[in-house]
């Protein structure tokens, strides 16, 4: 197992894939197969370039990627104290006014706004494993997954938002101020407990990992006609891609976002 390696194209040789080159001019020679976990964007366009299957290529300039997602984490002295009993426990739960709320908070990201309300996953790792974090401790990680990649304004009316409509350093922690008053209101002395918080914006996410496009998380829209048979998009089977011995997984494919190694797994018994 090799990380750290920036693959800058695939190599083929006889009709298929058989290796990939890497930033460094180094190249790896593939046994089987090449099998990659990246979107569309990425394979079609920059691994593959000109080699790319040209209905490949047009379907993959025409994929479309969801909202950005921002992420707040935290480190605590100590675990949260739930005003909602049995909170404590959960691993994951979800803050939001309810599916009005939800509904609203998507409508104003889609449109370009900073939601007023925005919905807040809260993941807690230490519910499940307390060795994450030293006794007595806890960490929160949050994910609010309605957050525009480009910015209109503000749906409160109250931050200032840029005319460029790109997320700044002091609008990422002015909209985490936002959401971590939020949490405060479900969590007694929370403010009080905080040793650290480092927030992500969509901009921030994008930048850390090129396969998150916008900040989007998923891979990609999940609309009915880029989901199931149709992911990425109608030419593509099986997680084949038009060249033998190259096949395409994760999140930007059959079974989706959300569901771990599906792909993966589902490649896997094919070969």
């Amino acid at each position: 197992i090799r990380t750290e390696g920036d693959v800058a194209s695939i190599i083929q040789s006889g009709g298929r894939a058989t290796g990939v080159r890497l930033a460094s001019g180094e190249t790896v020679t593939a046994k089987t197969s090449v099998i990659c976990s990246v979107t569309p964007t990425q394979l079609y366009g920059r691994l593959l370039g000109d080699a790319a299957p040209k209905a490949d290529l047009e379907a993959a300039q025409k994929y479309r990627y969801g909202k950005g997602n921002f992420q707040i984490h935290y480190a605590l002295d100590k675990p949260p104290a739930w005003r909602g009993e049995g909170l404590d426990k959960v691993a994951l739960l979800h803050l939001t006014p309810g599916l009005d709320g939800v509904s609203k908070a998507c409508n104003e990201a889609t449109r370009g706004m900073l939601p007023e309300v925005p919905t807040i996953c809260v993941g807690q790792p230490h519910a499940l494993d307390p060795s994450r974090c030293p006794d007595g401790k806890a960490i929160l990680w949050l994910q609010l997954p309605e957050a525009p990649r480009h910015i209109k304004g503000d749906a409160a009316g109250k931050l200032q938002t840029p005319a460029d409509g790109l997320w700044t350093d002091a609008l990422r922690e002015a909209y985490a101020d936002r959401a971590e008053a939020i949490l405060a209101s479900h969590i007694d002395g929370f403010k009080d407990s905080i040793i650290a918080r480092r927030a992500y914006s969509p901009a921030d996410l994008e930048a850390m990992n090129v396969n998150l496009v916008g900040g989007d998380p998923y891979g990609g829209s999940s609309t009915i006609d880029q989901s199931l048979l149709w992911r990425p998009f109608k030419t593509t089977r099986n997680h084949d891609t038009g060249i033998k011995g190259l096949y395409h997984i994760g999140a930007s494919t059959h079974p989706g976002a959300g569901l771990g190694g599906g792909s993966g797994f589902l490649l896997a018994g094919r070969l």
